[in-house]
């Protein structure tokens, strides 16, 4: 699968809107044919799985299992994250690690390996150095997200010992996003006001420095399609899972 970043895009003045909030929404973010293209790679996916965390437990289940479970069965587990979610980090989403299954050899489609590696390349981590000024930044990586109507992240920053993350990204992928859909990026200061609000649009790609409190708005129970992103960290030093 060939991917280009967008031929348009000025890499300086895409730094310096970033240093002013270090966050930043850039639009039409790779080539069109090459989004598109994209996009229907991941729609095609037949690989999910469908993850619920609240209380530092985590239920990830294949997306067919979750599938066969009875309706009461779904119904406590979703209370649970929903009570959960009132005062504490939780969400619930479709989940496709690439990042986990490009290095221990699991099925992935070529044009998700493709899109992996062009991740880890020079054009994509050459402009992540160059817009965040971190010169460090050594590896990407990634997940693939969709979120069904219902579907959240509560607030959170990212911030992990040990994982040595500079920004987080989220490249946006389903076409036609309506705003009263939700499924929004929000970032919050610490008064709880939401400071900036970045539209799930069609080959975006929103990227932000790593603390930074922010959630993904639930989606609607109206939304007419998945809200699907490609999501991961920026991070410095040696790739833990090439490690050895």
């Amino acid at each position: 699968m060939q991917l280009r970043l967008n031929a348009a895009l000025d890499a300086p003045a895409i730094a310096a809107a970033y240093a002013r909030s270090m966050r930043l929404h850039v639009p039409h973010f790779l080539e069109t044919a090459d989004a598109e293209a994209l996009h229907a790679e991941i729609a095609a996916q037949r690989q999910w799985n469908f993850v619920i965390f609240a209380h530092e437990k985590n239920m990830d289940l294949d997306a067919a299992g979750w599938d066969r479970l009875d309706a009461e069965t779904k119904r406590k587990a979703i209370a649970i994250v929903h009570e959960r979610a009132n005062h504490e980090f939780a969400f619930m989403h479709y989940k496709l690690s690439l990042y986990d299954r490009y290095h221990q050899g699991r099925q992935l489609t070529p044009g998700l390996i493709d899109f992996f590696e062009f991740l880890n390349g020079e054009a994509f981590l050459g402009f992540a150095r160059a817009v965040t000024g971190h010169a460090d930044i050594a590896f990407a990586d990634a997940q693939l997200t969709a979120f069904s109507p219902g579907h959240f992240v509560t607030i959170h920053n990212d911030d992990l010992e040990g994982k040595n993350r500079r920004a987080a990204y989220v490249l946006n992928l389903t076409p036609e996003w309506r705003e009263d859909w939700g499924g929004y990026l929000n970032f919050f200061d610490d008064d709880g006001h939401v400071v900036a609000g970045f539209k799930p649009a069609f080959n975006a790609l929103n990227l932000f420095s790593v603390p930074m409190r922010h959630a993904v708005g639930a989606v609607a129970p109206f939304a007419r399609k998945p809200r699907i992103v490609v999501s991961g960290w920026l991070r410095a030093g040696a790739d833990p899972m090439r490690a050895g």
